[in-house]
Protein backbone atom coordinates (compact mmCIF):
# COMPACT_ATOMS: atom_id res chain seq x y z
CA UNK A 1 0.00 0.00 0.00
CA UNK A 2 1.49 3.18 -0.81
CA UNK A 3 2.26 5.63 2.07
CA UNK A 4 1.08 9.21 2.16
CA UNK A 5 3.71 11.79 2.26
CA UNK A 6 3.72 14.33 5.03
CA UNK A 7 5.14 17.40 5.21
CA UNK A 8 5.59 19.91 7.79
CA UNK A 9 5.14 23.53 7.83
CA UNK A 10 6.97 25.87 10.09
CA UNK A 11 7.15 29.60 10.59
CA UNK A 12 10.07 30.93 12.84
CA UNK A 13 12.20 32.99 14.08
CA UNK A 14 14.88 30.60 14.95
CA UNK A 15 16.81 27.95 13.84
CA UNK A 16 14.62 24.95 13.79
CA UNK A 17 16.76 22.18 15.32
CA UNK A 18 13.58 20.05 16.18
CA UNK A 19 13.45 19.07 12.70
CA UNK A 20 16.41 17.13 13.42
CA UNK A 21 14.74 15.19 16.48
CA UNK A 22 11.45 14.60 13.60
CA UNK A 23 14.45 13.13 11.42
CA UNK A 24 15.13 10.42 13.69
CA UNK A 25 12.19 9.75 14.36
CA UNK A 26 11.36 9.64 10.84
CA UNK A 27 14.79 7.25 10.45
CA UNK A 28 13.88 4.86 13.69
CA UNK A 29 10.39 3.77 12.14
CA UNK A 30 11.30 3.89 8.40
CA UNK A 31 9.16 7.18 7.26
CA UNK A 32 11.98 9.23 5.67
CA UNK A 33 11.01 8.59 2.42
CA UNK A 34 7.26 9.46 3.06
CA UNK A 35 7.88 13.02 4.47
CA UNK A 36 9.16 16.34 3.78
CA UNK A 37 9.15 19.93 5.44
CA UNK A 38 9.17 23.24 4.62
CA UNK A 39 10.27 25.97 6.48
CA UNK A 40 9.34 29.85 6.07
CA UNK A 41 11.54 32.32 7.36
CA UNK A 42 10.73 35.68 8.55
CA UNK A 43 12.78 39.08 9.00
CA UNK A 44 14.49 38.60 12.03
CA UNK A 45 14.86 34.67 11.05
CA UNK A 46 18.61 33.75 10.81
CA UNK A 47 18.55 32.89 7.23
CA UNK A 48 21.73 31.29 6.35
CA UNK A 49 21.75 29.18 9.90
CA UNK A 50 18.47 27.74 8.93
CA UNK A 51 20.08 26.88 5.14
CA UNK A 52 22.62 25.23 6.63
CA UNK A 53 20.71 23.35 9.29
CA UNK A 54 18.05 22.28 5.87
CA UNK A 55 21.46 21.09 3.81
CA UNK A 56 22.08 18.59 6.61
CA UNK A 57 19.46 17.40 7.31
CA UNK A 58 19.28 16.94 3.36
CA UNK A 59 22.86 15.11 3.50
CA UNK A 60 20.69 12.38 5.49
CA UNK A 61 17.87 11.95 2.89
CA UNK A 62 15.43 14.15 4.35
CA UNK A 63 13.79 16.80 1.93
CA UNK A 64 14.01 19.99 3.97
CA UNK A 65 13.45 23.34 2.41
CA UNK A 66 14.39 26.26 3.50
CA UNK A 67 12.10 29.45 2.39
CA UNK A 68 13.94 32.89 3.03
CA UNK A 69 12.47 36.18 1.87
CA UNK A 70 13.59 36.93 -1.89
CA UNK A 71 12.05 32.88 -2.44
CA UNK A 72 8.75 34.13 -0.51
CA UNK A 73 8.51 36.90 -2.46
CA UNK A 74 8.95 35.60 -5.70
CA UNK A 75 6.46 33.06 -4.71
CA UNK A 76 4.12 35.40 -3.88
CA UNK A 77 4.58 37.37 -7.36
CA UNK A 78 2.48 34.89 -9.09
CA UNK A 79 -0.74 36.14 -6.73
CA UNK A 80 -0.88 39.70 -6.72
CA UNK A 81 -4.31 40.11 -4.93
CA UNK A 82 -2.88 37.68 -1.71
CA UNK A 83 0.73 39.32 -1.92
CA UNK A 84 0.08 42.36 0.56
CA UNK A 85 -2.06 40.06 3.06
CA UNK A 86 0.74 38.13 3.97
CA UNK A 87 2.73 40.47 6.54
CA UNK A 88 6.00 40.31 7.34
CA UNK A 89 6.59 39.25 11.51
CA UNK A 90 3.26 37.13 11.32
CA UNK A 91 2.33 33.65 12.14
CA UNK A 92 0.33 34.10 8.78
CA UNK A 93 3.23 33.23 6.35
CA UNK A 94 2.84 29.81 7.28
CA UNK A 95 0.41 30.11 4.44
CA UNK A 96 2.79 30.49 1.71
CA UNK A 97 4.22 26.75 3.06
CA UNK A 98 0.46 25.32 3.13
CA UNK A 99 0.37 26.80 -1.09
CA UNK A 100 3.59 25.08 -1.71
CA UNK A 101 3.10 22.03 0.06
CA UNK A 102 -0.18 21.65 -1.68
CA UNK A 103 1.60 22.34 -4.93
CA UNK A 104 4.47 20.00 -4.52
CA UNK A 105 1.79 17.33 -4.38
CA UNK A 106 1.79 16.64 -0.48
CA UNK A 107 -1.04 14.28 0.76
CA UNK A 108 -0.71 15.78 4.21
CA UNK A 109 0.31 18.83 5.78
CA UNK A 110 1.25 19.07 9.02
CA UNK A 111 1.49 22.53 10.82
CA UNK A 112 3.93 22.63 13.40
CA UNK A 113 5.76 25.17 15.79
CA UNK A 114 9.24 25.30 16.33
CA UNK A 115 8.75 24.85 20.19
CA UNK A 116 6.65 21.14 19.32
CA UNK A 117 9.51 18.78 19.53
CA UNK A 118 8.30 15.19 18.45
CA UNK A 119 8.19 12.08 21.19
CA UNK A 120 9.52 8.90 21.12
CA UNK A 121 6.49 7.01 19.69
CA UNK A 122 6.22 6.63 15.60
CA UNK A 123 4.90 10.20 14.94
CA UNK A 124 4.15 9.70 11.11
CA UNK A 125 1.68 7.17 12.23
CA UNK A 126 -0.22 9.18 14.24
CA UNK A 127 -1.04 11.46 11.40
CA UNK A 128 -1.11 8.74 8.50
CA UNK A 129 -4.87 8.21 8.87
CA UNK A 130 -5.85 11.23 7.03
CA UNK A 131 -7.19 10.58 4.06
CA UNK A 132 -8.34 7.18 5.13
CA UNK A 133 -11.92 5.91 6.51
CA UNK A 134 -11.98 4.72 9.51
CA UNK A 135 -14.03 3.69 12.84
CA UNK A 136 -13.20 5.67 16.23
CA UNK A 137 -14.70 6.51 19.39
CA UNK A 138 -16.90 9.04 18.26
CA UNK A 139 -17.78 12.17 21.26
CA UNK A 140 -21.39 14.14 21.28
CA UNK A 141 -21.78 16.68 23.54
CA UNK A 142 -25.00 18.63 24.75
CA UNK A 143 -23.28 21.97 24.68
CA UNK A 144 -21.99 21.11 21.10
CA UNK A 145 -18.40 21.92 22.50
CA UNK A 146 -15.53 19.46 22.89
CA UNK A 147 -12.46 19.86 24.86
CA UNK A 148 -9.12 18.47 24.13
CA UNK A 149 -7.44 18.76 27.07
CA UNK A 150 -10.02 16.44 28.93
CA UNK A 151 -7.54 13.95 26.84
CA UNK A 152 -4.67 14.71 28.61
CA UNK A 153 -3.63 13.84 32.57
CA UNK A 154 -2.86 17.25 33.56
CA UNK A 155 -0.65 18.25 37.02
CA UNK A 156 -2.10 19.92 38.96
CA UNK A 157 -5.29 17.58 38.03
CA UNK A 158 -7.54 20.92 37.36
CA UNK A 159 -9.33 20.97 34.31
CA UNK A 160 -8.09 23.57 31.89
CA UNK A 161 -9.80 24.52 28.62
CA UNK A 162 -8.01 24.82 25.41
CA UNK A 163 -7.48 27.66 23.83
CA UNK A 164 -10.23 29.37 21.62
CA UNK A 165 -13.03 27.59 23.40
CA UNK A 166 -16.00 29.82 23.62
CA UNK A 167 -16.17 31.14 27.35
CA UNK A 168 -19.46 31.44 27.41
CA UNK A 169 -19.41 27.53 26.99
CA UNK A 170 -17.03 27.02 30.01
CA UNK A 171 -18.13 25.31 33.51
CA UNK A 172 -21.51 24.56 31.91
CA UNK A 173 -23.28 21.52 33.21
CA UNK A 174 -23.30 19.38 30.01
CA UNK A 175 -23.43 15.65 29.35
CA UNK A 176 -21.42 13.51 26.70
CA UNK A 177 -21.85 10.36 24.97
CA UNK A 178 -19.87 8.27 23.46
CA UNK A 179 -19.96 5.42 20.42
CA UNK A 180 -17.96 4.03 17.79
CA UNK A 181 -18.80 5.28 14.27
CA UNK A 182 -17.47 5.58 10.88
CA UNK A 183 -15.70 8.87 8.79
CA UNK A 184 -13.34 9.87 6.48
CA UNK A 185 -10.80 11.81 8.89
CA UNK A 186 -9.52 15.04 6.71
CA UNK A 187 -7.97 17.09 10.10
CA UNK A 188 -6.33 15.33 13.00
CA UNK A 189 -5.82 17.62 16.31
CA UNK A 190 -2.35 16.05 18.21
CA UNK A 191 -1.55 17.08 21.62
CA UNK A 192 1.26 18.88 23.48
CA UNK A 193 2.42 17.62 26.86
CA UNK A 194 4.49 19.72 29.16
CA UNK A 195 2.53 22.97 28.07
CA UNK A 196 -1.39 22.42 26.66
CA UNK A 197 -2.42 25.44 24.30
CA UNK A 198 -4.39 27.42 26.49
CA UNK A 199 -4.49 30.94 26.21
CA UNK A 200 -2.42 33.70 28.50
CA UNK A 201 -5.81 34.18 30.84
CA UNK A 202 -5.46 30.54 31.89
CA UNK A 203 -1.48 30.22 32.05
CA UNK A 204 -1.44 33.14 34.78
CA UNK A 205 -4.04 31.91 36.75
CA UNK A 206 -3.75 27.75 36.43
CA UNK A 207 -0.59 26.77 35.35
CA UNK A 208 -0.91 23.25 34.17
CA UNK A 209 1.37 20.40 32.89
CA UNK A 210 0.49 17.46 30.64
CA UNK A 211 2.04 14.59 31.56
CA UNK A 212 0.22 11.98 29.67
CA UNK A 213 -2.29 11.24 27.54
CA UNK A 214 -5.52 9.64 28.78
CA UNK A 215 -6.63 8.10 25.43
CA UNK A 216 -4.88 7.24 22.11
CA UNK A 217 -7.65 9.20 19.75
CA UNK A 218 -11.24 10.15 19.41
CA UNK A 219 -13.53 11.43 16.98
CA UNK A 220 -15.85 14.47 17.13
CA UNK A 221 -19.15 13.64 15.71
CA UNK A 222 -20.95 15.96 13.35
CA UNK A 223 -21.65 19.61 14.73
CA UNK A 224 -19.34 19.26 17.78
CA UNK A 225 -17.06 21.79 17.66
CA UNK A 226 -13.74 21.54 19.20
CA UNK A 227 -10.77 24.45 19.25
CA UNK A 228 -7.95 23.91 16.43
CA UNK A 229 -4.89 25.29 16.27
CA UNK A 230 -1.03 25.32 13.82
CA UNK A 231 0.43 23.16 16.79
CA UNK A 232 1.05 19.56 15.63
CA UNK A 233 -2.16 19.41 13.61
CA UNK A 234 -2.21 17.69 10.63
CA UNK A 235 -4.69 18.07 7.35
CA UNK A 236 -5.23 16.29 4.17
CA UNK A 237 -4.69 18.21 1.01
CA UNK A 238 -8.14 18.73 0.33
CA UNK A 239 -9.26 21.27 2.99
CA UNK A 240 -6.66 23.63 1.88
CA UNK A 241 -8.80 25.91 0.54
CA UNK A 242 -10.85 25.44 4.09
CA UNK A 243 -8.08 26.13 5.90
CA UNK A 244 -6.32 29.59 5.37
CA UNK A 245 -4.68 31.06 8.40
CA UNK A 246 -7.02 34.50 8.73
CA UNK A 247 -5.38 37.46 9.06
CA UNK A 248 -5.06 39.04 12.05
CA UNK A 249 -3.42 42.10 13.95
CA UNK A 250 -5.57 44.96 13.30
CA UNK A 251 -6.38 47.58 16.15
CA UNK A 252 -10.10 47.75 17.28
CA UNK A 253 -10.58 50.49 20.39
CA UNK A 254 -6.76 50.62 20.36
CA UNK A 255 -5.63 47.36 21.14
CA UNK A 256 -4.63 44.70 18.48
CA UNK A 257 -6.33 41.85 17.65
CA UNK A 258 -4.12 38.90 17.49
CA UNK A 259 -3.17 35.49 18.46
CA UNK A 260 -6.46 33.50 17.21
CA UNK A 261 -5.87 33.86 13.59
CA UNK A 262 -5.26 29.90 14.07
CA UNK A 263 -8.15 29.23 16.13
CA UNK A 264 -10.65 31.13 14.44
CA UNK A 265 -9.42 29.17 10.75
CA UNK A 266 -9.98 25.94 12.35
CA UNK A 267 -13.39 27.00 13.42
CA UNK A 268 -14.09 27.71 9.68
CA UNK A 269 -12.62 24.38 7.93
CA UNK A 270 -14.82 22.34 10.89
CA UNK A 271 -17.75 23.69 9.89
CA UNK A 272 -16.95 23.17 6.06
CA UNK A 273 -15.51 19.33 6.92
CA UNK A 274 -18.94 18.92 9.23
CA UNK A 275 -20.81 19.98 5.60
CA UNK A 276 -19.21 17.89 3.45
CA UNK A 277 -19.00 15.08 5.20
CA UNK A 278 -15.67 14.50 6.62
CA UNK A 279 -14.64 14.25 10.31
CA UNK A 280 -11.85 15.38 12.82
CA UNK A 281 -10.20 13.41 15.34
CA UNK A 282 -7.78 14.52 18.19
CA UNK A 283 -5.44 12.51 19.79
CA UNK A 284 -2.12 11.00 19.16
CA UNK A 285 0.86 11.96 18.43
CA UNK A 286 1.08 14.16 21.37
CA UNK A 287 4.18 16.97 20.73
CA UNK A 288 6.45 18.00 23.95
CA UNK A 289 5.42 21.46 23.95
CA UNK A 290 8.95 23.29 25.08
CA UNK A 291 7.60 26.23 24.82
CA UNK A 292 8.92 28.96 23.83
CA UNK A 293 9.36 32.48 25.97
CA UNK A 294 6.48 34.67 26.58
CA UNK A 295 5.56 37.64 28.64
CA UNK A 296 2.09 36.90 29.39
CA UNK A 297 0.22 39.96 30.10
CA UNK A 298 1.40 40.86 27.38
CA UNK A 299 -0.14 38.05 25.57
CA UNK A 300 -3.15 38.52 27.72
CA UNK A 301 -3.42 42.54 26.47
CA UNK A 302 -3.33 40.93 22.36
CA UNK A 303 -5.88 38.23 23.28
CA UNK A 304 -8.03 40.77 25.15
CA UNK A 305 -10.53 40.95 21.81
CA UNK A 306 -9.99 37.70 20.09
CA UNK A 307 -11.28 36.26 23.40
CA UNK A 308 -14.48 38.40 23.66
CA UNK A 309 -15.17 38.31 19.78
CA UNK A 310 -14.83 34.44 19.61
CA UNK A 311 -17.90 33.62 21.44
CA UNK A 312 -20.07 35.45 19.20
CA UNK A 313 -17.84 34.22 15.96
CA UNK A 314 -18.06 31.05 16.96
CA UNK A 315 -21.86 30.85 16.98
CA UNK A 316 -21.93 32.82 13.56
CA UNK A 317 -20.08 30.00 11.74
CA UNK A 318 -22.31 27.28 13.24
CA UNK A 319 -24.94 29.27 11.84
CA UNK A 320 -23.88 29.23 8.47
CA UNK A 321 -26.68 27.66 6.22
CA UNK A 322 -24.33 25.73 3.61
CA UNK A 323 -25.33 24.25 0.23
CA UNK A 324 -21.67 23.84 -1.23
CA UNK A 325 -20.26 20.60 -2.78
CA UNK A 326 -16.36 21.04 -2.38
CA UNK A 327 -14.08 22.75 -0.01
CA UNK A 328 -13.70 25.86 -2.21
CA UNK A 329 -17.21 26.48 -2.42
CA UNK A 330 -18.16 26.28 1.11
CA UNK A 331 -14.96 28.46 2.12
CA UNK A 332 -16.91 31.11 -0.22
CA UNK A 333 -20.19 30.81 1.72
CA UNK A 334 -18.66 30.79 4.92
CA UNK A 335 -16.90 34.53 4.12
CA UNK A 336 -20.52 35.56 2.61
CA UNK A 337 -22.17 34.84 5.91
CA UNK A 338 -19.25 36.15 7.92
CA UNK A 339 -19.37 39.88 5.97
CA UNK A 340 -23.47 39.25 6.66
CA UNK A 341 -22.87 39.04 10.55
CA UNK A 342 -23.76 42.04 12.96
CA UNK A 343 -21.95 42.12 16.23
CA UNK A 344 -23.46 42.75 19.59
CA UNK A 345 -20.72 44.68 21.27
CA UNK A 346 -22.37 48.12 21.23
CA UNK A 347 -18.93 50.60 21.79
CA UNK A 348 -17.02 48.68 19.14
CA UNK A 349 -19.67 47.04 16.91
CA UNK A 350 -18.60 49.41 13.90
CA UNK A 351 -14.80 47.88 14.32
CA UNK A 352 -15.76 44.48 14.95
CA UNK A 353 -17.42 44.37 11.24
CA UNK A 354 -14.78 46.53 9.56
CA UNK A 355 -11.99 44.10 10.80
CA UNK A 356 -13.92 40.87 9.93
CA UNK A 357 -15.35 42.22 6.89
CA UNK A 358 -11.68 42.31 5.81
CA UNK A 359 -11.55 39.04 6.92
CA UNK A 360 -13.83 38.31 4.85
CA UNK A 361 -12.18 39.61 1.78
CA UNK A 362 -9.00 37.96 2.80
CA UNK A 363 -10.75 34.62 2.35
CA UNK A 364 -12.14 34.96 -0.82
CA UNK A 365 -8.58 36.25 -2.17
CA UNK A 366 -7.40 33.08 -0.86
CA UNK A 367 -9.95 30.25 -2.82
CA UNK A 368 -8.60 32.22 -5.83
CA UNK A 369 -5.66 31.82 -4.83
CA UNK A 370 -5.88 27.70 -4.01
CA UNK A 371 -8.23 27.78 -7.39
CA UNK A 372 -4.68 29.23 -9.73
CA UNK A 373 -3.03 25.95 -7.95
CA UNK A 374 -5.17 23.56 -9.21
CA UNK A 375 -8.25 23.28 -7.03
Amino acid sequence: MNQPHMSLVITTINVPTLLEEYVDNFEKYGHLKHTSAIVIGDKKTPHDECKKLCGKLRDRGFRAHYVDLPEQEKYLDRFPKFKPLVPYNSDNRRNIGYLMAAEQGADILVAVDDDNFVMSEDWYAGHAHLGKVGTYKTVTTTTGWYNPCDLMNLEPNLRVYARGYPYNKRWVPHEEKYTQTQGRVVLNGGLWLREPDVDSLTRLSVPSQGKSMKEQRIMLAPGVMAPINTQNTAFHRDTVPAFYFVPVGDPVSGLPVERYGDIWAGYFVKKAIDHLGDRITYGAPACDHRRNVHRLLHDLELELWSVQFSDQLAEHVLSTPMKSSNYCDAYLELADHLERAEWKHKRVAGEAKAFFDKMARAMRVWVEVCRQIGY
